[in-house]
């Protein structure tokens, strides 16, 4: 039943299920003769299908707008939940005030619900992420019902992360973001105080020098100095480096293009393709470089084997440890960067931040940049202003305090 026939005062009960490869959807659940809810069933178009994955959900509109809260898997505890819900909004329809008790969830069963959805709509990275974060926040939470969670356990939970795994404040907030988001996921908000929330310097973004760049793509052989030139010319997050392929380069037009790989498990960032216009000396290296490379691969940069490759990082610290670069400081878990290619002052990030410095640098107007770089609000854009800092601009700010100096 869609939204749009549903009634003033009730609700929909749905379950998120997967009816495709790659796409899922939320179906109205199917009941049988006696109104009661069949477990797993669901109407898919004018089929009934039978889907033992995701969860219920409880649909119903409020001050015009569409409300959703998960239930769980339990198809029995879902219409109990439901049919609670009917109540409480026929109740406000008719200028009542009753307290709603919310349907009783298990937090590990809510944590597995919430991450099922993330499987499918984020990619394998971000999977990872939300997993260690709700992993830890089960570890440190007492609580085994969602509904008994408060604001005490989030506050443990950033205690756990900073005194148990020594996390940073910009990690734990981070974390603590993505447990808010399943707790909302449920109709748990507010649970936070803005004086809770971590608190953490942002840092500048970093950008390559020139004379570290010269010295870095000295050190590479023909297939790494495209790679990172590649990086460097286009402003490419290493994801989308890692599944572009042959057919997204348009040699002739100067341009390079993100697009989705479903099968291959990848999608944009921001779920947008998007094309960049790249410079004449990454093009004429591209054309260098595809002349030697076997076109029945479709990657422009796969690994030995032919497939994409997950080593770019590895690649790109042990090129600066060869051009003598490392700053020799540098203790990371793999050791002390004097000793090998360690040094955490080399990483994919820094030649994105790079081009976008750049391009800031030459008067490109930050609309522009903006798209290019493939961020969704401008303000992540504006960020690297800060960075794009350079002598050009201090040569414009003496020149505007000339008159002051001259007093």
């Amino acid at each position: 039943m869609p939204m749009s026939a549903v009634k003033a005062g009730s609700s929909n009960l749905t379950k998120y299920v997967k009816v495709g490869e790659k796409k899922w959807r939320h179906c109205p659940v199917v009941r049988g003769s006696t109104g009661r809810v069949k477990p797993d069933h669901v109407s898919v178009g004018e089929r009934i299908e039978v889907h033992p994955e995701g969860y219920y959900s409880i649909e119903w509109y409020e001050g015009g707008k569409r409300r959703r809260v998960s239930v769980g898997k339990n198809a029995a505890q879902a219409q109990q939940a439901q049919e609670q819900k009917d109540l409480m909004l026929q109740a406000k329809a008719r200028g009542l005030s009753l307290q709603e008790d919310s349907p009783d969830v298990a937090l590990a069963d809510a944590c597995a619900d919430f991450l099922d959805e993330i499987r499918q709509q984020r990619t394998r990275k971000t999977l990872a992420q939300y997993t260690v974060a709700l992993e830890y926040f089960q570890a440190s939470c007492s609580a085994t019902s969602l509904q008994s969670i408060d604001r005490g356990d989030l506050m443990r939970y950033m205690a756990f992360l900073a005194e148990e795994k020594h996390l940073a404040p910009r990690t734990i907030w981070t974390k603590v973001v993505i447990v808010v988001q399943m707790l909302k996921a449920y109709g748990i908000v507010d649970l936070l105080k803005p004086r809770d929330w971590p608190r953490y310097v942002e840092k500048m973004p970093q950008a390559y020098t020139g004379e570290e760049l010269r010295l870095f793509f000295e050190a590479c052989d023909q297939r790494e100095r495209v790679l990172f030139e590649f990086f460097l010319g286009t402003g490419f997050r290493e994801q989308e480096v890692r599944y572009a392929t042959w057919k997204d380069i348009d040699l002739a037009m100067n341009t390079a293009r993100v697009t989705a790989k479903p099968r291959a498990g990848f999608i944009p960032k921001t779920w947008e393709e998007r094309e960049v216009l790249i410079p004449d000396n990454l093009v004429a290296s591209l054309r260098a470089y595809k002349a030697g490379v076997d076109m029945d691969c479709p990657w422009v940069f796969p690994s030995s084997t032919g497939c994409v490759s997950y080593h770019f990082l590895d690649e790109c610290k042990r090129i600066a440890w060869r051009a003598g670069l490392n700053c020799g400081t540098c203790h990371t878990k793999q050791g002390h960067c004097h000793k090998g290619p360690h040094c955490s002052n080399w990483f994919l990030h820094k030649f994105r931040a790079t081009y976008a410095t750049n391009q800031l640098r030459t008067g490109t107007d930050i609309r522009t940049l903006q798209i290019w770089m493939g961020h969704k609000d401008l303000a992540s854009t504006m960020r690297y202003l800060k960075a794009g800092f350079g002598k050009d601009l201090l040569a414009k700010v003496n020149a505007a305090f000339e008159v002051v100096a001259a007093l």
